[in-house]
């Protein structure tokens, strides 16, 4: 073989193995981009409560602790969105949230509302001062409503 030929035969083999290299190392990334990471393999399961949803009209979906610590935010989903509504008006009286670890209650909040009219199957929630990181992520809390108390809700 002469050097011309060999220097052609190595170009494109070098250009096919970047090209391949290069596509592997895309398909990696999209790989890694996509997969869920670990705490997202585990199941997240809100305790539920029939006579709660019946008599406040919503399904409380999940607890989490945001904007450093300082905030804790509440998720519920519209089943009824009359009972939902008047569940939502109570702004004197919102639920609140006992950490099962630490004294101390949660019941300054603010309330999401978007429009004047609820719909079912929406989620919607509540935001809380967490004075003193009194809720903490991986723990359990408990929601009180007055009528009922939601116990071993895991926060995220």
């Amino acid at each position: 073989m002469t050097a011309r030929v060999s220097g052609a035969l190595h170009s494109r083999f070098g250009a096919r193995l970047l090209i391949a290299i290069l596509i592997l190392a895309f398909a990696g990334s999209i790989a890694w981009r996509t997969t869920a990471p670990a705490e997202a393999g585990r199941r997240y399961d809100v305790p539920r409560s029939s006579a709660l949803e019946a008599k406040l009209g919503v399904r409380f979906v999940q607890a989490a602790v945001v904007a450093d610590g300082g905030i804790v935010e509440l998720r519920y989903t519209v089943l009824n969105a009359e009972k939902a509504s008047k569940f939502q008006r109570n702004v004197h009286k919102p639920p609140v949230l006992h950490s099962d670890k630490r004294q101390g209650a949660l019941y300054r909040t603010a309330l999401m509302r978007q429009g004047h009219e609820l719909r079912p199957g929406q989620d919607y929630y509540i935001l809380y001062l967490n004075n003193k990181h009194a809720v903490r992520p991986g723990e359990t809390m408990s929601i009180d409503v007055g009528v009922e108390t939601l116990t071993d809700v895991p926060v995220r």
